[in-house]
């Protein structure tokens, strides 16, 4: 049964800007936007999300080192790595991780600002949540989420995911 009281851990990483050092630094990120290889889709015939990611595969061993950094518990039974960037324009269309295949998932934010990150609760209300720098969204894997369409003149957003498959 999906535990609807998520809740946010403050400071859950501390070097967010050494991370995003590395992003401006390294980062190659993929487009994943209708049409793409990595398009992001929850339901078949369903919205097609628009955002970037940054897979590990594709990261320096630098970049991976900066985010263990302070986290180093957390790479024990970590499978994948994946740093999104949101810019205005770009969303993620509401979906439940459960659908991935994956058993842990860790949300951690590495920017403020508005909110846009939401998640549904048992009635299917929308709950907004104000995305600290540095701060991780505990959830359940069968949370449904999105991230809602940010608006031009917003800043980027960047969150860092960590999967376990």
């Amino acid at each position: 049964m999906t535990n609807f009281n998520p809740e946010i851990v403050p400071n859950y990483i501390s070097n967010v800007d050494e991370i995003i050092e590395e992003i401006n630094q390294y980062g190659k990120f993929t487009r994943r936007h209708p049409g793409d290889i990595r398009e992001h889709q929850a339901k078949i015939n369903g919205p097609k999300s628009r955002f970037s990611s940054w897979f590990s595969k594709d990261m320096p061993q630098s970049t991976l080192d900066t985010i263990w950094k302070t986290i180093s518990d957390d790479k024990k039974h970590c499978t994948q790595v994946v740093i999104n960037r949101y810019q205005p324009g770009d969303f993620l269309v509401k979906h439940c991780d459960a659908q991935g295949g994956y058993w842990q998932f860790k949300l951690i934010y590495l920017t403020d600002g508005p909110p846009h990150f939401c998640w549904y609760d048992n009635d299917d209300k929308p709950n907004f949540v104000q995305e600290s720098k540095g701060a991780m969204f505990e959830m359940d894997i069968g949370l449904y989420h999105e991230v809602t369409k940010i608006k031009a003149g917003e800043p980027t957003k960047f969150s860092l995911c960590l999967i376990y498959e």
